[in-house]
């Protein structure tokens, strides 16, 4: 019998590239838009795995569905998440 996984909700900072209209540009669109600033924001995300050794933890973007590291001291925990 397998284990499911444990992922908690949680609220993300982290720096983004975004376009003329504040929408996040680059590589997180399909959207072949000039980049115009990078800007701190604040999403919602699933905190899928941790590194403790190097205060990280490994977040999946809910309106995007990206992964990405980010530092633990910008993620804010929420619920935890069934995720079997």
């Amino acid at each position: 019998m397998s284990e499911s996984a444990v992922t908690y909700q949680c609220r993300y900072k982290k720096v983004f590239p975004v376009d003329e209209y504040g929408r996040l540009g680059g590589m997180y669109s399909l959207a072949d838009i000039p980049i115009v600033e990078h800007k701190e924001m604040t999403r919602d995300g699933i905190v899928e795995a941790k590194n403790e050794q190097h205060q990280f933890y490994k977040v999946r973007d809910v309106e995007k569905n990206f992964t990405d590291w980010v530092p633990m001291v910008d993620v804010e925990i929420g619920e935890q998440v069934d995720d079997s």
